[in-house]
């Protein structure tokens, strides 16, 4: 039974007491182990591999921020780093690889074996966020004309070095992929069964081309542990696994909150970033939108005598902007969420339009009414308290409608939706609720 503990780490290096230490950490899981060396310096980080044994060793570095990789590697002995390396799973070792640079990759590449080279290199000449970057060779595979019996004894004999045995593929002598088969099924069949007889034939699969992103959302669809890769013409090339599954969505959920929040989108963590670079990430985007939102000065001087005659509509113009830019980010935010899910397609942008125009007329004439209740504080003059009331009316509306078409333009130009939310929706929106605010005003006024 392995202990949790929170363990400083540090202490045990600084008084030499490694017997102790390596004891401790064989009984930590790598998820563990790796909380506890983040905020290590390099040279004590190297100290840790050295007591750690090597499958152990090979997750927890997996799992390091890529810098710190690239530290590490110029530490270790020659021996330890061809131990971790060889250790790796296959996806694990291509997606190390990828953050590489060309002169570190050849080193790594010349500690591996002819297959372990081969199977890595095969991984890393998949397209980037592809199935085939996620997928591991190390599966248990079955034969269809196999009895249980055979099946259990194969899995007693591989399963311990594989990435998963709950759930087996079935291939034929060309590795083209017939069905699947679970561990439980298997346990609970008569031996003498044939595995075609237990397995199902209509698999759930995933083509080595897949955007990673979409085996994530079929392998929630469908509550799988894990799901057979193919190639195009229906040959297994492996498996991926539901570790790698949450690692996906994880990278997914960042990058479309990056992108909301307008910043270029930045692989490493927080601390692991440098300010210089998230200086260069966030600058263009507040460049352009400071660019794009000094337009509404040239919308307000166009409207200047309207502002020089009613000074107090002056008063309304936050509380427009403000509106406008929460309604629309509020829509923008349930579409792009029913996109990532699956429940909003390209095509359903008819529906969306039709049923959010219901929803933000309804919107609109409650907070139309809101507004003329607050207005009625400042003025008592009813032709601005109805203008005023009439143009929010509009600018729900409208806003309403461009937070719902905006992530369906974006995909169909073929751009991230998650892009077309946050700060460039708010100043698009805000651009529009000033522009809609003095026009109504000014025609209902007829100043």
């Amino acid at each position: 039974m392995k202990v949790k503990v929170k363990l400083d780490i540090k202490s045990f290096i600084e008084r030499g007491d490694f017997r102790t230490l390596k004891v401790i950490l064989s009984q930590q899981e790598p998820a563990d182990i790796l909380e506890m060396i983040e905020e290590l310096p390099p040279d004590e980080k190297i100290v840790v591999f050295r007591l750690l044994p090597k499958d152990q060793a090979a997750l927890v570095f997996s799992e390091l921020e890529a810098d710190d990789q690239i530290a590490l590697i110029e530490l270790f002995k020659e021996e330890k780093l061809k131990e971790i390396i060889s250790s790796m799973s296959p996806d694990d070792r291509a997606e190390l690889l990828e953050e590489m640079p060309a002169n570190v990759v050849n080193r790594l590449l010349s500690y591996l074996t002819p297959e372990e080279r081969k199977e890595t290199l095969a991984l890393l000449n998949y397209p980037e966020n592809s199935a085939g970057r996620l997928t591991t060779p190390k599966c248990v595979e079955l034969h269809p004309e196999m009895s249980v019996k055979e099946a259990l004894e194969k899995i007693r004999r591989e399963g311990r070095d594989k990435e998963t045995i709950y759930l087996m593929p079935v291939i034929d002598h060309q590795r083209k992929l017939l069905g699947v088969v679970t561990l439980e099924d298997l346990i609970f069949s008569d031996p003498d069964m044939l595995v075609e007889q237990v397995m199902d034939d209509q698999p759930v699969y995933v083509y080595a081309t897949t955007d990673q992103e979409e085996v994530a959302q079929i392998m929630r669809k469908y509550d799988l542990v894990a799901v057979p890769v193919v190639d195009s013409e229906q040959r297994l090339i492996g498996i991926i696994t539901i570790d790698d599954v949450v690692d996906v969505i994880d990278e997914e959920a960042t990058e479309d909150i990056q992108k909301m929040s307008s910043i270029v989108v930045t692989e490493q963590s927080y601390f692991h970033t440098s300010s210089w670079q998230f200086f260069i990430n966030r600058l263009p985007w507040l460049a352009a939108l400071l660019l794009l939102g000094t337009l509404s000065s040239g919308i307000i001087a166009r409207f200047e005598h309207l502002l020089a005659s009613l000074p107090i509509i002056a008063a309304f113009m936050p509380a427009m902007v403000d509106t406008g830019g929460n309604i629309g980010s509020q829509i923008s935010a349930l579409v792009i969420r029913g996109m990532a899910l699956g429940e909003i397609d390209q095509k359903d942008w008819w529906r969306v339009l039709t049923r959010e125009l219901l929803i933000g007329a309804m919107l609109a004439s409650t907070l139309a009414v809101a507004v003329l209740l607050r207005v009625v504080f400042v003025t008592r003059v009813t032709h601005i308290m109805l203008a005023v009331s009439t143009a929010l009316f509009v600018v729900v509306i409208v806003s309403n409608i461009i937070g719902a078409l905006l992530p369906f333009i974006a995909k169909s130009l073929k751009i991230d939706p998650a892009i077309m939310a946050g700060p460039l929706l708010t100043t698009i929106v805000d651009l529009l609720g000033i522009a809609i605010y003095f026009s109504v005003v000014n025609f209902m006024l007829s100043v």
